[in-house]
C-alpha cells in the first residue's frame, strides 16, 4: 500500500513508520505538503491530523488538516480509498468528517495500526 501521513508530531510519525513496515509511507508535517503530495501521487490510505505546527485545539482553517480535507472535497478523484482522521480535536475532526463523509474518525489510531494493517 502507498500511505500518506499528515502529522506534525515527530514521535507519532515514528510510530506510524515503525508500524507500517512493508508499506510505502510518505510523512508530511504541513497541509501545504500534504496537498502537494496528493496532487502528484496516488495513495491507498491517508492519515489526516487537524492541528498542525505545534498548535492544539485550533479552529479549522488554513494551515490545518481541514485545509487538506477541503482540497480533497474539491478534488474527489484524488481521494485515497481509506481516509483516517486521527485528530484529538473534536470540532476539527467533525469539520473534516463533514467534508469527507467516507473518512473514519480514529483519534489515536497510531496506537492501533497493527490491527488495521498487516505487516508484509
Amino acid at each position: 500500500m502507498h500511505i500518506l501521513v499528515l502529522d506534525d508530531d515527530e514521535t507519532r510519525l515514528t510510530i506510524f513508520k515503525r508500524n507500517l513496515i512493508g508499506h510505502v509511507v510518505d510523512c508530511v508535517k504541513t497541509a501545504e505538503n500534504a496537498i502537494e503530495k496528493l496532487s502528484g501521487e496516488e495513495y491507498n490510505a491517508l492519515f489526516l491530523d487537524h492541528d498542525l505546527g505545534g498548535r492544539v485545539l485550533v479552529p479549522s482553517g488554513p494551515g490545518t488538516g481541514y485545509e487538506v480535507a477541503q482540497w480533497l472535497a474539491e478534488h474527489a478523484d484524488r481521494q485515497p480509498e481509506m481516509i483516517f482522521i486521527h485528530s484529538f480535536n473534536p470540532v476539527g475532526s467533525n469539520n473534516m468528517k463533514g467534508l469527507l463523509p467516507r473518512a473514519i474518525k480514529a483519534p489515536g489510531v497510531w496506537l492501533k495500526l497493527d490491527r488495521l494493517f498487516s505487516k508484509q
